[in-house]
């Protein structure tokens, strides 16, 4: 079986953002990008979580009460996370990404410092196992139940 780290898009193809960064900022990346979900990481690279869209919803409607100036002043370390995106390490063997990668969109990967240094998504998996499955169907004619 192959570790994690052969599927492995690294940290600098990823977009990412610092939770020392305000909401305001955050909410920009996200957007200018038009991803769903970001990896959140500290200043020494240490993997903090994921933001998604739906924390910066639930934010300015249950927090900061449709207050965009309000945005600006806190940082993304103090946004609650409403989902919480588990990271694998590196050295992981691929099915331990199983639970994850059914319920969010990327894995992140870390080190074993928790250093941030990629992420495994679930498109590159099911490509992945797509691929698996047409071999085995061209080796052994088509699968049935």
């Amino acid at each position: 079986m192959k570790n994690v780290s052969f599927y492995l898009i690294p940290k600098s193809d990823v977009c990412y953002i610092f939770e020392e960064e305000s909401v305001g900022q955050g909410l920009r990346t996200i957007r200018k990008r038009g991803y769903q979900a970001v990896p959140v990481i500290d200043k020494d690279g240490r993997y903090c979580g994921t933001v998604t869209e739906g924390d910066f919803l639930w934010a300015m409607t249950t927090e900061f009460h449709n207050d965009y100036d309000a945005l600006k002043h806190v940082t993304l370390g103090k946004l609650r996370k409403r989902w919480d995106y588990k990271a694998v390490s590196a050295d992981a063997d691929i099915t331990e990404l199983d639970e994850f990668i059914i319920n969010q969109n990327f894995v992140p990967v870390v080190d074993s410092r928790g250093i941030f240094i990629g992420i495994i998504t679930r498109k590159v998996i099911m490509s992945v196992l797509l691929q698996k499955y047409r071999a085995m169907v061209d080796r052994y004619g088509e699968l049935t139940d």
